[in-house]
C-alpha cells in the first residue's frame, strides 16, 4: 500500500470511529501496511467494525487481511481447479506432458554412441525449416543496416559526382556575405 492508499484506508476507519487524522498517522500506518492490498484492507475494516466497537489498530487490519487471504486460498483449493490452470475444472484440464517425443528420445539415446556433429545433423534434418529473420527479426534488420553503413563508410567517392549546390556566403547572392547556413545557390559547374 502506498501513502495515498493508506490515507484512504485511514479515512474509512475514521468514518467509523471519528478519529482525527494527520500526516504523521498516514506515515506511521503506511510503514506497517506496505504489503497489504487496499481492497483487502477495506474489507478488513468492514469486518472489524461489524462486530467491534474499539478503535482499530494496524495489528487488527493485518490479522483480518491474513484471514481474508487464507479464506480466498482455501476457496480456490476447494473449487477443484486443475493445478496451474486456474478457472479450469480438473476434468477439463489439459493433460500433463509425459515422456518425450519419440524422435527426441532416440536422439538422446544416440548421444552416448555418436559424436555431437552427427546428432546435430540429424536434429537439423528433423526440425522444421525456419528463416533466421522470422526467429530474430531485430537482429537481422540491424545486420542489414550495419552492412549498408559499412558499404557507405568503406566505399570510395564517386569520381563523376560534382555537387550542384553549395552554401552561399550571402543572402542568396554570392557577392555579399551571409552567415546563415540556410541559404543555397546553384553553382555554375
Amino acid at each position: 500500500m502506498n501513502l495515498s492508499q493508506t490515507a484512504e484506508l485511514l479515512t474509512a476507519i475514521a468514518s467509523y470511529d471519528r478519529r482525527k487524522l494527520g500526516e504523521a498517522d498516514v506515515v506511521a500506518w503506511q510503514k506497517l501496511m506496505v504489503d497489504v492490498d487496499l481492497a483487502d484492507g477495506l474489507e478488513a475494516v468492514e469486518r472489524y467494525y461489524a462486530e467491534q466497537t474499539d478503535w482499530m489498530m494496524p495489528a487488527h487490519v493485518r490479522r483480518l487481511v491474513r484471514d481474508i487471504v487464507n479464506e480466498r486460498e482455501a476457496e480456490a483449493r476447494a473449487t477443484g481447479w486443475a493445478p496451474g490452470q486456474a478457472g479450469v475444472p480438473k476434468d477439463q484440464a489439459m493433460p500433463e506432458i509425459e515422456g518425450t517425443p519419440g524422435w527426441f528420445a532416440d536422439a538422446v539415446q544416440k548421444v552416448a554412441a555418436s559424436s555431437a556433429k552427427e546428432i546435430l545433423a540429424e536434429l537439423r534434418q528433423r526440425l522444421p525449416e525456419g528463416s533466421r529473420e522470422a526467429l530474430m527479426p531485430r537482429t537481422v534488420a540491424w545486420e542489414k543496416e550495419h552492412r549498408a553503413y559499412l558499404r557507405v563508410r568503406d566505399s570510395e567517392p564517386n569520381p563523376h559526382y560534382k555537387p550542384t549546390q553549395q552554401w552561399c556566403n550571402s543572402a542568396c547572392r554570392p557577392e555579399s556575405s551571409c552567415d546563415s547556413p540556410r541559404h543555397w545557390w546553384q553553382s555554375e559547374n
